[in-house]
């Protein structure tokens, strides 16, 4: 979420008209939809490199099973009004041949503990279905997203997939008014202006393209592709719902038998604001469990540790810290990701025959 110099809004209005209310929605919009370093609108999470579908609507479906997501994220703790979000996501390959084999296929069938996450596939085509659904507040203003996607993965050869995708959905910008504190609590003009513009409603998209292999990731995309006018009933306010753009980057080399490191890169743009970028590794332990760090151009240093559980449970805790002017007064940023991978069941009456018509 947006990151403004102060974790609550407080407006004072004391007999105003309407042309003066528009100047000071206007600011307090501008001003949700700034950061300290990184100006910008939608809402940045430090576990995107483990799940760029956060992102990218054409992420999704990288290995052949289904995979659903809750991620939590706190910032400026210690202070009331303070950003929080929460995003929940879910994807899966889907058949679009009713005579097609099963494009699900099993996975950690034994139920082991600390089991190996699922490895990228490629060489086939493939078609995915997902979702998300946002939830993001700071003090007085939510957003609030629910967006589909779909998309394509194609074979560009048998060890490497191209994908593109397209998310499409709703959102609604608005004001809890009890967090709301007026300098003069009957103004009639604030009352006037609320009564009829809290909130707004958009239709929304977001599109993206990926390349991939099993053990490499690239992703651009971009989010608020439609740029729609920020607009409460009559009042029309100077701002936009800006185009955002990522790019996601991750190669993993193994070091030996059981240990791999993955560097990784995640850069941020936002339409007439600085860029960002995310730079860092993770070290991975057989395949289920990492430790990661990142270096954020906007004065921030994350660190993330995670690991795959058990029945099919992941889990992934990211630490940010200030490093710039605002560090003693951000408290860090605290985000939990919790996984489940979900694959197909196995069908031991099947193997149990084929291996007697084997022996045959």
């Amino acid at each position: 979420m947006v990151q403004p110099s102060t974790a609550t809004l407080v407006l004072s209005i004391n007999r105003i008209d309407m042309k003066r209310m528009k100047y000071i929605f206007t600011s307090a919009f501008c001003l949700l939809l700034s950061t300290t370093s990184f100006s910008q609108q939608e809402a940045q999470y430090a576990n995107i490199i483990n799940n760029p579908y956060i992102v990218n609507p054409a992420a999704g479906g990288l290995s052949d099973i289904m995979q659903f997501e809750l991620t939590t994220r706190s910032q400026w703790i210690g202070y009331n009004g303070g950003p929080r979000s929460l995003l929940l996501t879910g994807f899966s390959p889907i058949k679009v041949n009713s005579k097609a084999k099963s494009v699900i296929s099993p996975f950690n069938e034994d139920g082991k503990v600390l089991f190996q996450g699922p490895a990228n596939t490629t060489g086939e085509i493939k078609h995915i279905l997902g979702g998300k659904a946002t939830y993001d507040g700071i003090g007085p203003f939510a957003k609030t997203s629910i967006h589909g996607s779909y998309a394509v993965h194609l074979p560009f050869t048998k060890k490497v997939n191209i994908g593109a995708g397209l998310g499409l959905g709703w959102s609604n910008f608005g004001i809890n008014q009890e967090r709301v504190i007026l300098y003069q609590a009957d103004d009639a003009a604030y009352s006037q202006f609320l009564g009829v513009s809290s909130s707004q409603n958009i239709i929304d998209a977001n599109v993206g393209i990926t390349f991939y292999g099993e053990k490499f990731f690239g992703g651009i995309s971009t989010t608020q592709f439609l740029k729609n006018k920020a607009k409460f009933e009559q009042v029309v306010l100077e701002s936009n719902y800006n185009r955002h753009y990522f790019i996601v980057g991750k190669y993993t080399f193994d070091i030996s038998e059981k240990f791999q490191i993955e560097p990784n890169l995640v850069a941020k743009f936002a339409e007439n604001s600085p860029a960002s970028l995310d730079a860092g590794a993770r070290f991975i332990f057989d395949k289920s469990v990492w430790f990661g760090s990142q270096y954020r151009t906007s004065n921030a240093l994350v660190f993330q540790i995670g690991a795959n559980l058990i029945n099919n449970l992941y889990i992934s805790y990211a630490f940010e810290q200030g490093i710039g002017p605002i560090r003693m007064s951000s408290n860090g940023t605290h985000e939990i990701q919790l996984g489940f991978y979900l694959g197909k069941n196995r069908n031991t009456e099947k193997e149990i025959n084929d291996s007697k018509e084997g022996k045959k």
